[in-house]
């Protein structure tokens, strides 16, 4: 696994190769956390969210990757494919933003069907449409969409 600080870096010429226009009222930016977060609504089934994009009524809009994440679910990876992991995380998260910024919720509904496959994939016996909608109705309570992945699951 590399270092925070390489990700760091790797972050900040991702970034580089986007649009101007992707920015537009991204005014909390792209942050950075060390931490890893396990989903908390589906706690001891290895997922983490790899990044969130975040929107506040008096915050505004940003970016969350959360560096620690990447440990558990891509630390075997060479660490070219870690930088596409970090890269396809990142232009999924700015996909929420552009969305959000026309109205839209494409992206939306793929997380609640690869959230949904995935609870039936390792949780024959649930109520898949109910966890699934319920994950979703929570994130966009909270201002957020996120990135899942899971241990367990590589594609």
């Amino acid at each position: 696994m590399i270092s925070i600080e390489k990700a760091e870096e790797w972050l900040a010429e991702l970034l580089d190769e986007l649009p101007e226009a992707f920015f537009q009222e991204l005014n909390g930016g792209v942050c950075l956390l060390p931490d890893a977060k396990p989903d908390p609504d589906f706690p001891g089934e290895d997922l983490y969210i790899l990044g969130e994009y975040c929107q506040a009524p008096y915050l505004g809009r940003s970016i969350v990757i959360y560096y620690g994440s990447f440990e558990p679910v891509f630390g075997d990876l060479s660490p070219l494919e870690l930088r596409r992991e970090l890269r396809d995380t990142l232009r999924h998260e700015f996909r929420h933003h552009v969305e959000a910024l026309a109205g839209e919720n494409g992206l939306d509904l793929e997380d609640e069907a690869w959230l949904a496959e995935y609870l039936e994939e390792s949780r024959p016996t649930c109520d898949l449409e109910k966890a699934a909608q319920k994950a979703y109705e929570k994130g966009l309570a909270d201002g957020k969409r996120s990135k899942w992945w899971n241990r367990r699951k590589k594609e």
